[in-house]
C-alpha cells in the first residue's frame, strides 16, 4: 500500500523548490543537488511530486500563486489601483531584491525553454505569459477599454514589461529601464484615457 502524501510537507517543500529553481534556473535542473539542498532524498521528492517534470510544473504554478498573493495585497490596501499603477508596483517589487528578480526570471525562462530541453508542454510554458496578459486585458476592460483594444494593448503591455525585465537581467541598468518603463506607462495611460471616452 502506497504511503499517503503529506500535503503540508509537500507545500513546504514546494516553496523551497520555488526559491531554489529561481536561483539556479530550469535548464540544467538536477534532482540530486535539489534534494540535497532541501535536506531530503530524491525518493522523497518523487513521492511528493511524481516526476521531475511534475515538480517543475508545480513550482511554476506555486510561483504564480505567490505573485498573485503579492498583487492581491496591493489591491486590498489600494483598491483603486489602475493597471499602470500595478505595472509600476511590479517593477518596483522586482528591482527591490535579487529574490524577486529571480522569480520574474523563472517565469521568463520557463516560457522560453524549448520542450525538448525542459520537458514542459506548450500549455505550461504559455501559462507563464498568458495568465498575466489575461489579467492585464481584464483590468483594461474594467477600466472602460473596448475589448478589441484591450486584447492588443494587454499583449503590448506584457511584451514591454517582459522585455524590460530581460534587459534588466542582461544589463542590470535599473535607472535607464525605470525611465523607459515610465515612458511606456505614460503612453499606456493615454491609450486607456482615449479609448475609454464615450463615443
Amino acid at each position: 500500500m502506497a504511503r499517503p502524501i503529506d500535503f503540508d510537507r509537500r507545500d513546504a517543500l514546494l516553496d523551497e523548490v520555488v526559491t531554489y529553481v529561481g536561483e539556479h534556473g530550469l535548464a540544467n535542473l538536477s534532482l540530486r543537488p535539489l534534494a540535497e539542498h532541501l535536506g531530503v532524498g530524491v525518493n522523497s521528492l518523487m513521492h511528493h511530486f511524481g516526476s521531475k517534470d511534475d515538480l517543475i510544473v508545480a513550482a511554476l504554478r506555486r510561483s504564480g500563486e505567490q505573485q498573485q498573493r503579492v498583487e492581491a495585497g496591493w489591491l486590498r490596501r489600494r483598491p483603486a489601483m489602475t493597471q499602470t499603477d500595478l505595472l509600476r508596483a511590479w517593477w518596483r517589487w522586482i528591482i527591490s531584491s535579487p529574490q524577486h528578480l529571480a522569480l520574474a526570471r523563472l517565469g521568463i525562462e520557463a516560457a522560453a525553454l524549448e520542450a525538448t530541453l525542459g520537458g514542459l508542454p506548450r500549455q505550461v510554458r504559455g501559462e507563464q505569459i498568458g495568465f498575466w496578459r489575461t489579467n492585464i486585458e481584464t483590468r483594461f476592460i474594467d477600466e472602460g477599454m473596448p475589448t478589441e483594444v484591450a486584447v492588443v494593448e494587454a499583449s503590448l503591455a506584457k511584451a514591454m514589461f517582459t522585455g524590460l525585465v530581460i534587459d534588466l537581467l542582461a544589463t542590470g541598468q535599473k535607472t535607464r529601464l525605470t525611465r523607459s518603463l515610465e515612458a511606456g506607462l505614460v503612453r499606456l495611460d493615454g491609450v486607456v484615457a482615449s479609448s475609454s471616452r464615450p463615443a
